[in-house]
């Protein structure tokens, strides 16, 4: 028996029709500035990760069981969401980035049970802003070593 995997397509109009805003890396600062908690949802090709179409689903459900306005929340297309992720060090699709008035909260990778992922949005309602992590890229220098 096969399973039916959607793709992007419908999975953003599932995002669309709950209200949940499209970003770019070009307006995610203004639009994360304007939000008191911002999750930004994002994505890659469901059939390569098809989590992704779960996420559409788990995410809208969680948020009932918070506090009502609890989150905003704004979803990428996948050629968006890879642009975004290389500012908050994701390395893995679905992901959740949490951002408070524009600065960066935490972020949830991937899926998990029902009573953690709540727990974890629950934590990032009161996490602290903190350093987005890097892709662990290194930085050198052609003159490194050298005194100036």
């Amino acid at each position: 028996m096969q399973s039916f995997i959607p793709t992007f397509d419908s999975v953003a109009s599932r995002l669309a029709a709950l209200g949940y805003q499209q970003t770019d890396a070009a307006n995610l600062d203004a639009l994360a500035a304007s939000q008191p908690q911002l999750i930004v949802m994002l994505s890659a090709d469901p059939h390569q990760f098809p989590e992704v179409a779960d996420n559409a689903v788990i995410v809208p459900e969680v948020l009932k069981a918070l506090p009502a306005d609890s989150f905003s929340v704004c979803w990428a297309t996948p050629d968006a969401s890879r642009d975004i992720a290389k500012r908050y060090g994701v390395l893995k699709y679905p992901a959740l980035v949490f951002l408070r008035g524009g600065d960066y909260v935490g972020v949830i990778v991937g899926l998990m049970d029902w009573p953690d992922i709540v727990h974890r949005f629950h934590d990032m309602l009161s996490a602290p802003a903190r350093r987005p992590p890097s892709v662990g890229i290194p930085v050198t220098s052609t003159n490194a070593g050298a005194c100036a």
